[in-house]
């Protein structure tokens, strides 16, 4: 087992799978007097859910790992203040209050294609590209105009020091309760400094922005919980600073992930234009995206292939059960979602980008905790509305425009999300007669 362990580190989707392989759905174990549950079985995944909502199971022991990049912000507070928190943020995130950045992620998407289109270059990097239009469109919605700054070129490269350090960092914490910390005494040094960075321009945008406008942080501002009671400036910044994080990395990384994917799968990637072009010059409302099932099968497919969390992390709080077995307190509980989306039990030819997994109500025939993409239990993702329909606003506009093809291999690699190893470059084909629908 401890050959596994410390594999978590170099390749931890290999070692989850291994581990499971080798040992079952649920493994108990212990590192540094650290004891350690490992599961891939989605019916575990519900009982710790459940027993995650009477408060038997917490996220404390990486709070203060955790908080010099999210503070107390959703991801990383616990207890009342993010009771609080989620209360306040989750109106903001409902399916009819994203509509109010619905046009700047068709803006932003077509500016892309108009771009490409013009460059008039076969080969494109997608990787920058869609790293430059999330980016643009986070940077909007949160703050409002972008200004194509030096301050956002600086901004942009401290995000990606910190995605880079955030993965080992936790997992130190997690495996060796800050004992391996010395294993990243550089990174984490450049890590500090770009917090600094990115937490420096979000502090500057709160001062420019008041509460009477239309941007995230004004929304913020003015929202009110059960009491009456509004955001600390603290949590405020720590809030934005997690929603950028968060908004970013993941959203990119699944994007790059599926027109890697449809540029090598050849019969998906028809299919799926076909069905986008049967929208013919249709708004690209949230209505209309929602008739094109094939394509919201294959984003989901890319999420079961390539999830943006390969593990869920909780910490018992007192002596739980799961499974069976008798779990005691002060354990780390790891869900091995990487290992659930790749058994064989719950997936057909497991390993294969089959779009068929999320049609004919295949879904409905698995448990409900198989696929987990925005994750699951209390502490679900709140952006799912706004994610979902920001990648496939992406997506049927560049492929109304364009074929793409890829003809390389890219591994992927694990920082705090899955993420290909490399840029991906593919050949883009414009498709005659093709519009771009706003």
């Amino acid at each position: 087992m401890l050959i596994y362990l410390a594999r978590l580190i170099t390749n931890p989707t290999g070692a989850l799978t291994s581990i499971h392989n080798k040992y079952g759905d649920c493994v108990q174990t212990c590192i540094f007097n650290k004891r350690l549950l490992f599961t891939s079985n989605p019916a575990h995944y519900e009982e710790i859910f459940n027993q995650e909502a009477k408060g038997l199971l917490n996220r404390d022991s990486l709070y203060e790992a955790k908080k010099p990049m999210f503070g107390d912000g959703l991801f990383n507070s616990k207890g009342e203040t993010w009771t609080n928190q989620r209360r306040l943020m989750q109106p903001m995130f409902t399916k009819q209050a994203i509509a109010e950045w619905h046009g700047i992620m068709l803006e932003e998407a077509a500016n892309a294609v108009a771009r490409l289109k013009s460059n008039g270059s076969t080969k494109v990097n997608i990787s920058e590209e869609l790293k430059a239009i999330i980016q643009s469109i986070l940077i909007q919605v949160m703050f409002g105009r972008l200004n194509s700054s030096n301050s956002e070129k600086l901004l942009m490269a401290a995000i990606d020091t910190i995605v880079k350090g955030l993965f080992p960092h936790l997992l130190s914490e997690t495996l060796g309760k800050g004992k391996l910390k010395r294993l990243f005494v550089l990174q984490n040094r450049r890590m500090e400094k770009a917090i600094n960075q990115f937490v420096g321009y979000v502090e500057s945008k709160i001062d420019e922005i008041g509460p009477d406008g239309h941007e995230l942080i004004s929304l913020m501002m003015k929202g009110r919980d059960r009491n009456g009671s509004q955001m600390s400036r603290a949590l405020l910044r720590d809030e934005a600073v997690t929603l950028f994080l968060a908004g970013q990395d993941t959203t990119v990384n699944t994007l790059i992930w599926f027109f890697y994917l449809i540029g090598r799968h050849e019969v998906v990637h028809k299919r799926i234009t076909s069905e986008i072009m049967e929208l013919e010059d249709a708004p690209l409302t949230p209505e209309t995206l929602e008739r094109l099932t094939y394509t919201k099968a294959a984003l989901y497919e890319t999420l079961r292939l390539y999830p943006q969390a390969i593990a869920l992390s909780r910490d018992t709080a007192e002596t739980i059960t799961v499974g069976g077995q008798r779990i005691p307190k002060d354990t780390s509980v790891i869900m091995s979602l990487y290992a659930t989306n790749r058994d064989g039990r719950w997936w057909d030819r497991p390993d294969e980008f089959n779009p068929e997994h999320f049609l004919n109500g295949a879904a409905t025939q698995r448990h409900k905790y198989t696929f987990l993409p925005f994750g699951g239990g209390v502490h679900n993702c709140v952006g799912r509305h706004f994610a979902e329909l920001e990648m496939m606003v992406i997506i049927v506009t560049v492929l109304r425009a364009f074929t793409i093809q890829v003809n390389e291999d890219i591994n992927p690699t694990v920082s705090i999300t899955y993420k290909p190893e490399r840029d991906v470059i593919v050949s883009v084909t414009p498709n005659v007669n093709a519009k771009i629908g706003m």
